[in-house]
């Protein structure tokens, strides 16, 4: 830990106006409980670990089982779309950020019920509060009350992190050249999951980050890593406008054909090798020679991506062009086959869908695959879909399960490399370049629920088959 105070002499660029809570540890149990319930429901993002953990304490209990399926019919996410900035940008967010915001921040139900108005509709609004309340009474049985001593243990060996935390983060603000403020802080909320060994979850939500923490875990500086980490997504997400475009118009100049998958995965990769790599050295005085990130290609690229951030960041650079271009360069030559790797191609892609909501595609995806970016079309066949279609790089994804003759038949004028392929009431994959080299996916099953099956046998195979669209 002599390392952790030595930073604060050896780090520069201090801002004075930052306030000693800029950074601020916290835990909220009104946010814990949130967590717990959309833990128990399978959300996305959330500790599959933990969830094993809850199961297992209430598999007796029919009553907690009903306030689970209950709050899984919740709805919580309505996206909140911002349409002036680079399409290549996941600028997004959804009410769900603003309500784990407000949990966060709030001091009772009541308060946070209140700010929650206009977010979700009231009656799903008095539904979340309830099912909450009655949630609080098993969260308290099976996990607060044995796990708050040790979950305080965390806090208070977390907070030590902050005011190094400070110095790192104005040299990541300046390389991002981000347009964060000293006058909005972050709450960094913690919350326990049992045990030693497990996995963890760590999201941002605007200027709340919500943390999962093995309650008996004592790599601190990892785990202070994954916090810097995540403050990397919300500074990249908060660039200046222009700077965005700048940024997206390198990568198009560019021009080769790994550039936009280096793009897809710019964010992440750049966030992990600056949180879970850069400031974990600082802070400790060596670098992690661990994975940095569970998903493998994420971890690669951070960690050839790894020279040039350390570099930039040592010299207070921001992102410019070199950077891109390196980071394109370094892609292509770790993964020369990510033109036609599934994981990679879905990281960042448009589907299109009958008969199915945005939230089932986007769950079902990502069972299998890690997803950046989804853009989603409720309707297959609708003219204005392909114009969408024609307009973007990214990996088309096609799911049909309704009218499948009429729909294929209807999708071969448009991509002639499919002509000779005929449903025949099994599951079919078509995998393929189209006539402007963009990937595009077709899955043709006889319902829903044969997709599971298709997006795993995608997975395992990892690479589709250039030689012929049909994928065995």
């Amino acid at each position: 830990m002599k390392h952790l105070f030595s930073i604060i002499i050896s780090l520069l660029f201090v801002h004075q106006n930052y306030s000693q809570n800029f950074l601020n540890y916290k835990v909220s149990k009104l946010y814990c409980v949130l967590n717990f319930m959309q833990t128990a429901s399978g959300a996305q993002a959330t500790s599959p670990s933990f969830k094993e953990f809850i199961n297992l304490k209430t598999q007796h209990n029919l009553e907690f089982k009903k306030l689970v399926a209950d709050f899984s019919k919740l709805n919580l996410y309505h996206n909140i779309i911002k349409t002036d900035f680079p399409k290549n940008r996941d600028q997004n967010n959804s009410t769900y950020d603003l309500i784990a915001m407000h949990a966060v921040n709030s001091v009772d139900f009541n308060e946070f019920k209140m700010k929650c108005l206009g977010l979700i509709p009231i009656e799903t609004n008095q539904k979340m509060i309830a099912l909450l309340k009655s949630a609080e009474q098993v969260y308290d049985k099976i996990i607060w009350n044995e796990y708050k001593p040790k979950i305080e243990k965390q806090l208070a060996e977390l907070s030590k992190y902050e005011n190094a935390n400070m110095q790192i983060f104005n040299k990541i603000k300046a390389f991002y050249d981000s347009t964060w403020s000293e006058d909005i802080p972050f709450q960094i909320a913690i919350y326990p999951i049992p045990g030693v060994n497990g996995f963890s979850t760590a999201t941002p939500h605007i200027n709340s980050l919500c943390v999962g923490v093995l309650t008996d875990e004592t790599d601190y500086n990892s785990r202070n890593g994954a916090v810097l980490h995540e403050i990397c997504h919300m500074l990249y997400k908060e660039q200046p406008r222009d700077k965005q475009f700048e940024v997206d118009q390198y990568f198009k100049d560019n021009n080769t054909i790994y550039s936009k998958h280096a793009y897809s995965y710019m964010d992440e990769s750049v966030a992990t090798a600056i949180g879970n790599g850069w400031a974990y050295k600082k802070i400790s005085g060596k670098i992690d020679e661990n994975d940095w990130y569970a998903n493998k290609t994420i971890n690669d690229f951070a960690k050839v991506l790894y020279p040039k951030v350390e570099e930039y960041l040592e010299k207070g650079k921001t992102i410019d062009k070199e950077f891109v271009d390196n980071a394109i360069a370094v892609f292509s030559k770790k993964f020369p086959k990510s033109i036609y790797d599934y994981s990679i191609l879905l990281n960042s892609c448009f589907v299109y869908a009958d008969d199915m909501s945005e939230m089932e595609a986007v769950n079902s995806l990502s069972d299998f695959f890690q997803i950046y970016s989804l853009n989603f079309s409720a309707s297959i066949l609708h003219s204005n879909n392909f114009n969408l279609t024609d307009d973007s790089k990214d990996t088309r994804v096609f799911i049909i399960h309704k009218n499948q003759l009429q729909t294929l038949s209807s999708l071969k004028k448009i991509f002639p490399q499919i002509q000779d392929y005929e449903f025949k009431k099994q599951p079919m994959t078509l995998s393929f370049f189209d006539n402007d080299g963009r990937a595009v996916i077709i899955l043709v099953l006889n319902n829903k629920t044969e997709l599971g099956g298709e997006l795993l046998k995608m997975r395992n195979k990892n690479f589709f088959d250039i030689k012929s669209p049909l994928q065995q």
